[in-house]
């Protein structure tokens, strides 16, 4: 006796089950995409718990001192989810609680990690300030 499997015909694959890929089937699937997403782990594992919730806007990209595509893709990423946070995005996370207002970037003291720091400053879209021993976190 065969067993036979339904047939998926989705319009859009979905690889990865990360905050990405869950805001963007919930993005297609509100604009009538039938969409299928593939996770080998955990839904919000891996990358997205690593980063703790962190919402960067291409920090971690730019860090090599060159403004890549990665970078430049994700820079509106804050506001994107500010908006969602306050309820007024395409996802509204209006009951999520946020944790910090701020992200620390934190210098090593070398040559080469104040470098790394400087150029990063200046590429990045955010107000970036230095701290002071006392307001250290």
């Amino acid at each position: 006796m065969s067993v036979t499997s339904p047939v998926l015909k989705p319009d859009i694959l979905i690889f990865g089950g990360g905050i990405a890929g869950l805001w963007l089937i919930n993005h297609l699937q509100q604009r009538g995409y039938q969409c299928l997403l593939l996770e080998t782990g955990t839904l919000g594992g891996a990358q997205t718990l690593a980063s703790q919730g962190i919402i960067h806007g291409g920090l971690k990209y730019a860090l090599g001192g060159t403004l890549s595509s990665e970078s430049e893709a994700i820079a509106g990423m804050p506001d994107r989810w500010r908006q969602a946070i306050d309820g007024q995005g395409p996802v509204d996370l209006s009951g999520l609680r946020v944790l910090s207002e701020t992200q620390n970037l934190w210098s090593a003291g070398s040559v080469a990690s104040r470098m790394t720091t400087f150029f990063a400053s200046r590429m990045l879209r955010g107000r970036i300030e230095k701290l002071k021993r006392p307001d250290f976190p």
